[in-house]
């Protein structure tokens, strides 16, 4: 029984490795000497957001005669534009909507948000700060990862996909939340919608292995391994 016991930990170690999820061939890592995108993961105590620079959105749309746009943003929110566009972040996240803006916590709170399927929200903002240097629940995490352009497209075009109507919730500052597509529980939380939305861009992420913080984290940190093994796997050479 002893020798079960301590087995066990062994059997679990393994499971999880051989549940790794690869990178998408082709799609991520970008290589080294090409063009890419950023994104910007936060990860404080409770919750997980994903941020992608506005300077570097401007620039590409500006490259390619694009006016950058804000379609999450409502006509009723026009006068905000001028400060937004000053902002350096858009940042998008998850949450329950009745613990995260209508205030049902306590334990019946957790008990309904993780085992009773209920209404999520998505929050799309903008802000000077990315989530892990203002939360208020810290510690918290920031991790960057670099995108090729499809990778990026795809992410962007996910996330899109999230929202179940273009007609906003409530408004919090410069956060917009939308009535979310999928259902919030404990299968589905805030670590496993970014974990899904990171495997579009086709980095190697498993949704289903993203189901605390500590499990989302421990991938996030094996993707930043992967993505520093890529930049040294080629060679540099002088320019001819």
């Amino acid at each position: 029984m002893t020798r079960y016991a301590a087995m066990f930990p062994l059997v679990s170690v393994s499971v999880l490795l051989t549940a790794c999820a690869l990178p998408v061939e082709n799609l991520w890592p970008p290589p080294p000497n090409s063009v890419a995108r950023t994104v910007y993961v936060s990860l404080d105590t409770w919750h997980a957001m994903i941020a992608f620079p506005q300077s570097e959105e401007m620039t590409v749309n500006s490259a390619h005669q694009v006016e950058h746009q804000f379609p999450q943003l409502p006509s009723s929110l026009g006068h905000l534009l001028p400060f937004i566009r000053n902002q350096r972040f858009e940042e998008w996240g998850y949450a329950e909507q009745a613990w995260y803006l209508e205030g049902r916590w306590g334990l019946t709170g957790v008990m309904r948000a993780l085992f009773w399927p209920t209404e999520g929200v998505v929050e799309v903002g903008w802000y000077d700060q990315v989530w892990a240097n203002r939360t208020p629940q810290p510690p918290s995490d920031l991790f960057i990862f670099r995108l090729s352009e499809e990778g990026y497209q795809r992410l962007r075009h996910h996330l899109d996909t999230t929202i179940a109507d273009r007609n906003s919730v409530t408004a919090f500052g410069t956060s917009l939340f939308y009535p979310a597509k999928h259902s919030y529980h404990v299968l589905h939380t805030c670590h496993q919608y970014a974990a899904y939305a990171l495997r579009e861009a086709g980095l190697p992420f498993s949704s289903f292995w993203a189901f605390s913080r500590t499990s989302f984290a421990w991938q996030l940190h094996r993707a930043v391994q992967i993505a520093e093994k890529q930049s040294t796997a080629i060679p540099y050479s002088e320019p001819q």
